[in-house]
């Protein structure tokens, strides 16, 4: 571990793509260099091209550790006499958490350089990772969990409007699916990792270790803002910007927009946070080092399925990585109800993590309707929205499934998805070509 942290520490001070992740990354199709290749000028555009490396790895690793808890539930729910419902309500107070802050950090996010933003996020997740590690009850994990969710809001508000501001409308479903990547690169990596030292020592060595990985990044990024290494420019819009210069978005786009993340954040937050640790710990009698492989390999997926939803949407249209993206995803989580089998689980896993692109998709949309103008004071709402999925979620699913079993459970949260889907084809407008189109008119 004392490596990887080296290595985090180096590469969040330099800024500069390991040249192996860099040929590894052109070897699949997806050569990031034209976009992030040194400018010859050091205006603002360019300087936030320069520093998007730098952020793109916090994320990896603030992520990487709020999801170090996921696997270590029925251990943290063992450990200090948690019902189902009561691991529920911990899932709910970490999406509260996030509730309160996701408007907050938008706003904040067109105005503050991005490195101090995830800094601030950074410290926050490591200190409540340390309090959850040094919980005697279970008042102080709900405590700790809240405080996680601060981080993680910031972290993902943060980081989703910088991507989203990142680059031209053309390349935006890409810039864009780099953020999300980062993500499911932490979310695949902190389960995994969270598991296998929770098995060696655990699942209070495993959240001490995640509060140590996050306060790195945090020292990290201030030294490299103190010496000028990241840009101090972050923000999208300056304090000047015009209102009247912000594109008026129809209530009607943004409800459906809205809709997305409020969809897949209840079906995260019920079922990849929840219940599928608890079926396969219960259920399946897996352990928790094998449960957080499980999740590790469906955050491999769900990298891939960002990376060609990314893809997707640039080339053919926003909608079509969208939309089989949501009836994707809900046909994983239906697949649940079919029966309890290592087989199943696993198969539900990997289809949901396979399709679970749309947020990436979205947020894209929500900027091109936006034209790169005040996009973190919308992408606030956005992820708020996403947030109340994921506080109403988690304690509804596990009641549902204490008291009526698994298809009970799981079969609203596929028809959300499904019929979210279906309303995003028929009643929202394509936006891949808004821009050029709104430049031919002037």
């Amino acid at each position: 571990m004392p490596s990887i942290l080296r290595h985090v520490w180096s590469f969040l001070e330099c800024g500069s793509l390991p040249a192996a992740l860099e040929a590894a990354l052109k070897g699949l199709g997806y050569d990031f260099s034209p976009m992030f290749s040194p400018p010859s000028d050091s205006g603002p555009a360019q300087q936030l091209l320069r520093s998007a490396l730098p952020i793109g790895l916090a994320t990896v690793v603030i992520t990487m550790a709020a999801f170090f808890r996921v696997p270590l539930l029925p251990d943290i729910g063992g450990d200090l006499s948690m019902s189902v419902a009561d691991l529920g309500a911990l899932t709910t107070v970490f999406a509260l958490g996030r509730l309160v802050t996701d408007i907050p950090a938008g706003r904040l996010a067109d105005k503050v350089r991005a490195s101090r933003m995830m800094a601030n996020s950074a410290a926050l997740v490591g200190l409540a990772s340390f309090l959850l590690a040094m919980a005697p009850v279970a008042l102080v994990a709900y405590g700790a969990s809240f405080l996680l969710g601060l981080g993680s809001a910031l972290t993902n508000t943060t980081g989703m409007t910088y991507f989203s501001s990142a680059t031209s409308h053309a390349r935006r479903g890409a810039s864009v699916s780099i953020f999300a990547a980062g993500l499911l690169v932490g979310q695949a990596v902190g389960p995994a990792l969270g598991g296998l030292l929770a098995s060696l020592g655990g699942w209070r060595l495993a959240e001490a270790a995640a509060g140590v990985f996050a306060v790195t990044v945090a020292a990290a990024l201030l030294r490299s803002g103190r010496r000028g290494t990241v840009p101090e420019s972050g923000a999208t819009t300056g304090p000047s910007e015009a209102l009247a210069d912000r594109p008026q978005i129809p209530f009607r786009y943004r409800a459906l927009l809205y809709l997305v993340p409020f969809a897949m954040f209840a079906s995260l937050g019920a079922l990849s946070q929840t219940l599928i640790p608890i079926i396969g710990d219960s259920e399946l009698g897996l352990s928790t080092g094998a449960i957080g492989l499980a999740l590790g390999a469906g955050g491999v997926f769900r990298l891939i399925g960002s990376i060609l939803g990314g893809q997707v949407a640039d080339r053919v249209s926003r909608k079509s990585a969208l939309v089989p993206g949501l009836i994707g995803q809900a046909v994983g989580i239906a697949l649940l109800a079919l029966g309890s089998s290592t087989a199943i689980w696993l198969t539900s896993i990997m289809v949901m993590s396979l399709s679970s692109l749309g947020i990436g998709v979205a947020a894209t949309m929500l900027a091109d309707f936006s034209q790169g103008s005040g996009v973190g004071k919308r992408l606030g709402p956005f992820r708020f929205a996403g947030d109340l999925g994921l506080v109403i979620s988690p304690v509804i699913v596990a009641r549902l499934f204490d008291s009526f079993g698994t298809a009970v459970a799981v079969i609203p949260l596929a028809a959300l998805l499904a019929a979210t889907g279906v309303a995003i084809w028929l009643f929202l407008p394509e936006t891949r070509w808004l821009e050029e189109a709104n430049a031919g008119q002037r």
